[in-house]
């Protein structure tokens, strides 16, 4: 069955997650899906390069069936994109939401559907590898949820979560995640540049380390073996490992980890 596709917003987490599901779902029917920006700018740039149809206004869809709302803007921008989108509201229209912190709850109310499924995505989808935690509410249609599913997950690994907490509760792992990955490979690679080293050659060098640490991790259940495999007692490894354990690293982290998961509960509401 074709269904009809609004896409709101494009950013980063929707070029990340949409094409692969747009050239899925178009190869297995005849899906139709729209874009939109309040600008504009980035929604044409979308539309182009990924062979969508891109809307100037919303009142373009005034007479049309909508049956999927992608929800990719800011989650502080809910209640006024609710009220401009009003008119496409239905029963058994299916929010698909990309919002942070903002639960099933508040988007069946501002969205006037109770048929909710939320994604907690992160970047790595641009290259297959997205990391995904999904929840779908239970009055989500049993034939509009394989069709999602179909497509959506055909890349990466994507866990459904029967409680919609722990979608709150990952977010700032997997969701948030590549972004720690990231500083710590720029931190990696300034050092070695004051040391000397090319920039290009630092780049490479750290991205291939941790392209390379990152396929024995998912071939090995234990990254503490992992670590502890590469670690000649007293040796080089050793003597970084043991300065980053008397900087506390891991309470580092774990802070970090609470910091991040109390703004996903503010930006829920419940604090």
């Amino acid at each position: 069955m074709a269904y009809r596709h609004l896409i709101l917003g494009a950013g980063n987490m929707v070029r990340a997650l949409l094409p692969n599901f747009i050239a899925v779902a178009k190869e297995s029917d005849e899906s139709e899906f729209f874009v939109f920006t309040p600008s504009g700018t980035k929604a044409k740039k979308f539309a182009e390069d990924f062979d969508v149809s891109w809307i100037e206004s919303l009142e373009d869809l005034r007479n049309q069936h909508i049956d999927f709302i992608w929800c990719g803007f800011k989650p502080q921008q809910l209640i006024e994109v609710a009220k401009e989108v009003e008119f496409l509201s239905h029963p058994y229209l299916t929010i698909v939401s990309l919002l942070a912190g903002v639960d099933s709850a508040s988007l069946a109310s501002a969205l006037g559907s109770e048929e909710v499924i939320r994604i907690m995505p992160n970047t790595p989808a641009q290259v297959g590898l997205g990391v995904n935690a999904l929840y779908k509410s239970k009055r989500v249609h049993q034939d509009k949820w394989k069709y999602f599913w179909d497509a959506f997950n055909t890349k990466g690994i994507n866990t459904v979560f029967e409680k919609e907490d722990d979608i709150d509760i990952i977010t700032p792992f997997s969701g948030s995640g590549p972004a720690y990955f990231f500083e710590i490979a720029r931190i990696l690679i300034s050092d070695l540049e004051r040391r000397g080293i090319d920039k290009k050659l630092a780049h490479q060098m750290i991205a291939g380390t941790i392209e390379g640490a990152g396929k024995m991790l998912v071939q090995n259940d234990d990254a503490q073996e992992l670590r502890e495999n590469v670690t000649s007692k007293k040796g080089v490894t050793f003597e970084a490992l043991e300065s980053l354990k008397e900087s506390n690293l891991e309470k580092i982290f774990n802070i970090a980890m609470e910091r991040a998961y109390q703004r996903t509960l503010e930006l829920k509401g419940n604090k």
